[in-house]
């Protein structure tokens, strides 16, 4: 088979890019002297994209003689970048790859006004009472749920678990201690886990998915039984929940978060 020619391109635009790529190395303003080696260029050549960039707000001089950084305009390209990309279609790979890898029930949850929401499920091996619903989810009794009571404002969170307070346990709701025990087992562990004392034996467990802001995106869980769910940290489960939250979270430009 005959190999495809490669496009024709800008090399301008390519070598303008080296110099960006050499300067996004650094964490302070760089010397002409030295872009230029690390970019391939003569000091002349190097200078002459330097002014075409800081004209353009890619580039920008330094207070130092001689010392350029990227500019407002790299900035504003980062941050548009990360607004756009597919956040939910990064998470929704992950539940699969979850699923796969522990033939446990998987899913993705994020927060709307109404409460968590699990947006998209595959199904483990075990199905019935240990299978993941979309739609919305309790907050009192799900891991997911637990995370945001860790991490989004008591404003948002705590009307919706009074009204399940109420539903479910019935005496006098415990807002603050059901958040602040959250949080612990979150900041601890890193994840959060649900195990149900009924007949069912349902366990869950959680981890939150962090954006490029520090905010909590997503969380990905997964559930099965007490017999086939191990929710030590250790454990076969939580390592694949917790690699695939750090995966999805670093790939929205967040730091993956782990416990104490």
């Amino acid at each position: 088979m005959q190999e495809k020619t490669p496009r024709r391109g800008i090399q301008s635009v390519e070598i303008a890019f080296r110099i960006l790529s050499v300067m996004q190395g650094s964490q302070q303003a760089m010397a002409l002297k030295d872009i230029a080696p690390q970019a391939g260029l003569t000091a002349s050549a190097a200078n002459n994209y330097l002014v075409s960039l800081v004209r353009i707000g890619l580039a920008a001089a330094d207070d130092k003689p001689g010392h350029y950084r990227l500019g407002p305009a790299a900035l504003s390209l980062g941050v548009s970048a990360i607004q756009q990309i597919d956040g939910f279609e990064i998470v929704r790979r992950e539940v699969t790859n979850l699923r796969d890898a522990t033939h446990r029930s998987a899913a993705v949850t994020t927060w709307t006004d109404d409460g968590p929401i699990s947006l998209f499920k595959q199904d483990g091996e075990q199905r019935g009472a240990f299978e993941f619903r979309t739609g919305l989810i309790p907050m009192l009794t799900s891991a997911a749920g637990k995370i945001y009571a860790a991490r989004l404002p008591t404003r948002l969170t705590a009307p919706l678990i009074e009204k399940e307070w109420d539903e479910v346990v019935g005496d006098k709701p415990n807002v603050e201690k059901f958040r602040d025990d959250s949080a612990r087992e979150l900041r601890q562990k890193g994840y959060t886990a649900i195990v149900r004392s009924d007949l069912t034996g349902y366990v869950s467990i959680a981890a939150p998915v962090i954006d490029w802001n520090g905010d909590v995106r997503f969380t990905l869980s997964l559930a099965g039984t007490r017999a086939s769910m191990k929710i030590e940290p250790m454990s076969d489960q939580v390592k694949a929940l917790l690699n695939s939250a750090s995966r999805a979270t670093l790939a929205l430009g967040g730091k993956a978060e782990g416990g104490d």
